[in-house]
Order: structure tokens, then sequence, then C-alpha cells
């Protein structure tokens, strides 16, 4: 049976959602040791892709036990945003595209990265591209529930109940322009 792994999961990230905060007092304080960086697809070099297929694979069918074909068709339409140390190393990533609204998803911090707010950083200059490009469409997410004050934190809302995508407990978030 999958849930208990899940759930005992769960229990331990709610925890320690506080830390993934720079400061607790001033969550919109990031480092301004990371360099951002977006590609279509087809402009990701051959290392590029496989970097970003790492980490993406790594926190989502590894450390969270869901065993999926994380590569799907919405890489080939996605801008992949990169967030990445002095030294090139890919640190944070998601991916963006576009259909009715703006989608924001893949969201990944590498594990030994993570406690500094680069995710959090990450979700906040995602936002910023999504409204350079055309403010007037809404930005959504299909969020692990498990970090949905995280997300509100950071402007979203929750849309709906909660479903199960690839067995893991998600929420629909639309964001509200707060930042």
């Amino acid at each position: 049976m999958r849930l208990p792994v899940i759930k005992e999961f769960f229990v331990f990230e709610i925890i320690d959602i506080l830390s993934w905060f720079p400061n607790k007092t001033n969550p919109m304080k990031f480092s301004n040791d990371i360099t951002f960086k977006i590609n279509r697809f087809e402009d990701l070099t051959s290392v590029e892709a496989f970097e970003l297929l790492k980490l993406r694979s790594k926190v989502f069918v590894e450390e969270q036990i869901c065993v999926y074909l994380d590569p799907d068709e919405n890489d080939l339409s996605s801008d992949h945003f990169r967030g990445l140390s002095n030294s090139g190393e890919l640190l944070t990533y998601c991916r963006i595209y576009k259909s009715e609204s703006w989608h924001i998803g893949r969201i990944a911090t590498k594990n030994s990265a993570r406690g500094a707010g680069l995710g959090a950083q990450m979700v906040v200059e995602s936002i910023k591209y999504c409204h350079s490009k055309q403010s007037s469409l809404s930005i959504e997410m299909s969020a692990q529930v498990y970090l949905t004050d995280f997300y509100k934190n950071l402007g979203f809302t929750p849309q709906g109940g909660m479903y199960l995508e690839d067995g893991i407990p998600h929420i629909k978030m639309s964001y509200q322009n707060n930042l």
C-alpha cells in the first residue's frame, strides 16, 4: 500500500516548510548568488536538458517514490526556467507554458540547495516572467497538497478540492497578483 508512505512524507515536509525561506520574518529577501536562464526545449544543449531531467527525476521519482513518465509533450512547448549557481550548477528549476492561462509546474530544487529560499525565488521569478510576457492571463499550477501554505505565501489561492495526480494528492492553485 502506497498511501502510508506518502502520508509520512507529507507530515515530515509540512513541519519543515518554514526552513525553505531564507529569512522567516522577510521571506521575499532572496539570494543574489543565483542566475536565472530561460530556454525553449530546442534551445537547451543536450547537457542542460539532461541536467534538468535528472533533477526532476531525482525529486519527483526517486525522493517522492513516484514511478511515472516525467517528460511529457508539454516539455516541447515550455519555457524551461533554470536557477544556476555562480559555477553553473543547476540548483532549482521549473517549466512554464501557456494555453488559456500560464502554467507553472515541475518546480524542483536540488536537495543540497534546499533551505535557502531558492524554490520561493524560482516561483517569484516565474510569476514576473509570465507577467512580462502576457500579464492579462491568469497563472495556474497543480500543486502538491502539502505545499499549499508555501504557495499561498507567494500569492496563490487554492481552487477546488484535492485530486490525485500520479498517486500524490494535488490541488489546483491560481495566482493573485500581490507580489
